[in-house]
């Protein structure tokens, strides 16, 4: 039967098939393309990257951020770090299987033991080939396998490293280098080990009898002709690419004989300081006395000092001032001296004046002498005088020689006034001397004359 051979009913309701067989078609191909989205474009965040296996075989490495093409291949996703705990709270991580305490057991060399709490946060590897090396040795595991791998090589650097120390050891005083030698081995690899025979000292030995020396075996790092560590297995960090960002010793929980050795070295260490401290204090106070001592020699060497810097002071006191005195009479004595020898000088100047006086004196007296006598020969080859002038003459002539004789006999002065002053007009005016002398011949010349006069 045909459509137009079929009723209204059946011819209405093929007509609406054909109608929505669009819309159905539309609806199929949006929910195809749905389910097959996912396996032909993938999503990746920063914080992971991805490896795709594509149906042909081919591998490829995403390492941004965003959509990209997956065309059916499988997408393999791993975080660029990842955190690893062994730890007696279990591993933390997300996605790990190990639940409850995941804490390491070590053991040391003197037979204890500790179980230690670990945590290990690394970088996985940056490169192409790197990455695509450790996927195919982890694919199926993915991010729970590396991390279980990389525990089980810090449980074997853990345990490698125990027998370097004893319990004690490590609990007091070489944790810092437990901890280096893990971390070092963690990334380069185990160290070999090797036992050694190691003598200590005694100080028990008696009167010549007993050793003096003890030997033991100790554990130690095999190292080559440089010093380096010699390498018993290779980092499976290091052959991958992995980069250990942090390493934490966060706890360790030692065994009871242990924890014994540890209270009993704890409490000898107490009882050493103890006695350390006594011994400080009877120090102290012996210290105490003793400065003490001191202080009191100190005091009085302090009031020796000050007694002797003050007779010292006082003695320097009197020496100034007898300087000071014996600088003052050299003053004086040189002044005197001084005023000696000016004296001297002025007295042989007075000397010297006097005695040019009396030789003026003397010419003088000459000179009157000359004079009289002129006259009397100018009075004998006159003739023409009277006797009585010529007898005046000889009178006058008399007077002349009795004044010379006088001024002749007149002493020369031991002192000589000399005052020499300047008038107005700028002269000298006579001396003293030669004031008195005219003084002399005027009083002479007047009684002279008193005598003519008389007669």
């Amino acid at each position: 039967m045909t459509l137009e051979e079929s009723g209204p009913k059946e011819k209405s309701l093929y007509q609406s098939f054909d109608r929505s067989l669009p819309y159905l078609a539309a609806t199929l191909g949006v929910v195809v393309c749905a389910m097959c989205a996912p396996l032909i474009v993938q999503w990746n965040n920063e914080e992971h990257y991805q490896i795709v296996e594509f149906p042909d075989g081919d591998i490829t490495v995403v390492d941004t951020t965003g959509f990209h093409v997956q065309a059916f291949g499988q997408v393999f996703t791993y975080p660029r770090y990842v955190d690893a705990y062994l730890s007696k709270s279990g591993d933390a991580s997300s996605g790990s299987s190990r639940k409850g305490d995941t804490s390491v057991r070590v053991t040391f060399n003197d037979g204890g033991w500790g179980f230690m709490s670990n945590h290990l946060k690394f970088q996985m590897p940056v490169t192409r080939e790197k990455r695509i090396a450790l996927h195919r040795h982890f694919g199926e595991g993915g991010e729970s396998a590396i991390r279980e791998a990389i525990g089980h090589h810090l449980i074997n650097c853990l345990k490698n490293t125990g027998p370097l120390m004893s319990g004690s050891e490590h609990q007091s005083q070489r944790k810092a280098e437990f901890y280096q030698v893990v971390s070092d081995q963690l990334s380069k690899g185990l160290y070999s080990m090797e036992r050694v025979k190691q003598k200590i000292e005694r100080g028990d030995k008696i009167d010549g009898f007993g050793e003096d020396q003890d030997v033991q075996y100790v554990t130690r790092i095999k190292r080559d002709a440089s010093g380096q560590p010699i390498l018993s297995a290779t980092s499976p960090l290091a052959e991958y690419g992995i980069t250990v960002v942090q390493y934490n010793q966060t706890d360790t929980v030692y065994d009871r004989d242990t924890e014994s050795q540890i209270n009993a070295k704890r409490n000898s260490y107490q009882l050493a300081e103890e006695a350390k401290a006594g011994v400080e204090k009877e120090h102290q106070k012996l210290q105490e006395v003793v400065e003490k001592g001191r202080l009191a020699v100190a005091n009085v060497e302090a009031e020796q000092q000050k007694t002797k810097k003050g007779i010292l002071v006082n003695a320097q006191k009197d020496l100034d001032v007898k300087r000071i005195n014996q600088r003052e009479q050299v003053t004086i004595a040189e002044q005197a001296v001084s005023i000696a020898g000016e004296n001297l000088k002025q007295v042989t100047t007075e000397l010297e004046t006097s005695k040019i006086a009396v030789k003026i004196a003397e010419a003088e007296a000459k000179s009157l002498i000359s004079l009289s006598e002129a006259t009397r020969a100018k009075l004998d080859q006159g003739g023409a005088l009277s006797e009585r002038e010529k007898m005046l003459a000889e009178m006058r002539m008399h007077r002349n020689m009795a004044i010379a004789k006088s001024i002749s006999e007149i002493p020369s002065p031991k002192t000589v006034i000399l005052s020499e002053k300047k008038s107005g007009s700028g002269e000298t005016s006579s001396s003293t001397t030669e004031t008195l002398m005219n003084l002399i011949m005027l009083q002479q010349l007047k009684q002279q004359d008193g005598t003519e006069r008389a007669r």
